[in-house]
Order: C-alpha cells, then sequence, then structure tokens
C-alpha cells in the first residue's frame, strides 16, 4: 500500500512539474518576418532556435534533456558562434538516474550544423545535432550520440 501511494505521489509530482513548464513556455509570436530578397538575407533576419523535446523554441539553450523524466540531460551549455553555419557548446553531461551507466558527470561538446529554415515557425534551426563526451562510459572508447534536429 506504501509503495503504491509512494509511486502515486510521484507521478502526479511529474505530472505536476510537466503542465508547469508547459504553462511557462512563450507563447507563440505573432510578429510577421518580412519576405527576404535572397536565401542569405533571410537566413540573418530569422531567429536561430533549437527546437527541445516538447518542441518549445530555445535560443542558445543552457539545458537539453535527453529524456523527459528522470533522465540523463545537459548543463551549463556555452555557445560560440551561435546562428552561424556551426555552432558548439561545452558544458557538462549529467547522468545521475538509478539506470544510467557511470561516471555520473563529465564534459561534453555538442555540435550543431546544417541551419535550415522553418517556414511555418518563421525560425532557422539545425538540421544536424552531434554530442561527444570527454569520458567513456565503463570501457567503451569515445561516446558520441545524436540527437534530433530540425523543425518540428
Amino acid at each position: 500500500m506504501t509503495t503504491t501511494r509512494a509511486l502515486r505521489g510521484r507521478l502526479l509530482a511529474s505530472l505536476v512539474a510537466v503542465a508547469l513548464l508547459l504553462l511557462a513556455a512563450p507563447a507563440p509570436s505573432s510578429a510577421h518576418v518580412a519576405p527576404a530578397t535572397a536565401a542569405s538575407d533571410e537566413a540573418d533576419t530569422l531567429k536561430t532556435v533549437y527546437f527541445d523535446m516538447f518542441a518549445q523554441q530555445r535560443v542558445k539553450p543552457r539545458r537539453i534533456f535527453l529524456s523527459a523524466n528522470a533522465g540523463q540531460y545537459l548543463k551549463r551549455l556555452r555557445w560560440s558562434d551561435w546562428g552561424s553555419a556551426t555552432t558548439t557548446a561545452t558544458g557538462t553531461f549529467v547522468s545521475d538516474c538509478a539506470s544510467c551507466p557511470p561516471p555520473e558527470k563529465r564534459g561534453a561538446e555538442v555540435r550543431m550544423k546544417r541551419l535550415r529554415t522553418c517556414t511555418k515557425k518563421g525560425v532557422q534551426t539545425y538540421r544536424k545535432i552531434v554530442v561527444t563526451l570527454s569520458e567513456p562510459s565503463e570501457g567503451n572508447d569515445v561516446v558520441r550520440f545524436t540527437l534530433p534536429g530540425g523543425c518540428p
């Protein structure tokens, strides 16, 4: 009985957290982007964003969550050349969940490239996103993985 009550409490807390995140998300902008005369001019006028797992637009995200519920994530991301053809961030990969492999924290590099215009959203985003970790997980060599990119 106590275990069931604890699970219900955790589920309710998770649902409340997700609801608060959705309520705190900025409303879609109604601003109109004027049509550009050339593709390069258009890229210069469009805001560059990263779409998180909830399809929310983030500019130079400081955190990127890799799962929706108590999983691994990237934090303290510091970006260089945001909005250019290729951007890179350095930060920390956190793997502190119960089923995650050690080590809990290690350095990470995030590289985004292949800018694409999201016409319906009036922004541009990166299609290719690669994360490289500074240390292996339990004896592996280099740990490198991709994240979903592009328009939602």
